[in-house]
């Protein structure tokens, strides 16, 4: 029914959607960049951000863009666990073993990690997402474990995402040892007021809608109710479309986003 009564031939802000047919905001564009320059220099980056405003989906994005041949990527996303399962979790990413002893585990990641990068001549990608969930040993256990060659090379690009608060963390004077080993930092800031408006236009269009039902008023209203945040600009713009869909209107007004968001 949302779809017919709209013209779209799909969702309109589809979480699968195709990476080349994401928003190319601002600040997506400029962390694409930054990750392209630690494709040549390796070692750890941090990107940090608000919840929703599109880490993963860059990463995502970054990740489909590494060609085959020379990229390995592995990507964790289970970050409440203990020093031991971190490694385990980590080393059955790698090569898909099950080992139980922590110096096995250790040594099996490092040989891993090497053979990937000089052996069949693929750089390691190792994504922690949500990576403010970690625990602060386990950061410690990855500085011990990306140490190669008494730490004169860097094999694989480290690439850690979390909230906000993980920045203040690790700047902390007991992690100060790692912090300093983070080659590139970088934060996913939200839309800016343009951005927004262009961003629900950009999506409209994908899925063919035949005219822009929000006057500006309301995206307006969209983005000081979202702060600027994709995700939450997203959802607001469905319930603002749904209850437009339910009232048989088709232009939407602040109004009606205001209404609209006392459900989110």
């Amino acid at each position: 029914m949302f779809t017919a009564y709209w013209g779209l031939s799909g969702n309109v802000f589809d979480k699968s959607i195709k990476t080349e047919n994401l928003y190319p905001s601002k600040a997506f564009k400029e962390l694409n960049s930054r990750l392209d320059h630690m494709k040549q220099n390796r070692g750890i980056m941090l990107i940090t951000g608000e919840p929703g405003t599109g880490k993963t989906t860059t990463l995502r994005a970054f990740v489909n863009s590494l060609p085959d041949l020379s990229f390995k990527t592995f990507y964790v996303q289970l970050s409440t666990v203990n020093v031991l399962d971190f490694y385990k979790q980590l080393n059955f990413k790698l090569c898909g073993q099950f080992l139980h002893l922590k110096s096995q585990l250790f040594a099996s990641i490092q040989k891993n990690i090497i053979e990937l990068a000089q052996v069949r001549k693929k750089l390691p990608v190792i994504i922690f997402d949500e990576a403010h969930m970690l625990k602060n040993e386990n950061f410690m256990e990855l500085q011990l474990l990306m140490n190669f060659n008494m730490d004169s090379i860097d094999p694989a690009l480290i690439i850690i995402a979390g909230q906000p608060h993980l920045y203040d963390r690790l700047s902390m004077p007991m992690m100060r040892a790692f912090f300093q080993r983070i080659v590139l930092k970088a934060t996913m800031p939200p839309l800016n007021k343009d951005e927004a408006s262009a961003f629900i236009e950009h999506h409209l269009k994908l899925k063919g809608c035949p005219a822009f039902p929000f006057t500006q008023s309301a995206v307006e209203a969209i983005y000081k109710t979202s702060n600027g945040v994709p995700r939450q600009v997203a959802a607001l713009c469905e319930k603002t479309m749904t209850l437009g869909m339910y009232q048989k209107i088709t232009e939407l007004t602040d109004e009606h986003v205001f209404q609209a968001s006392k459900e989110l």
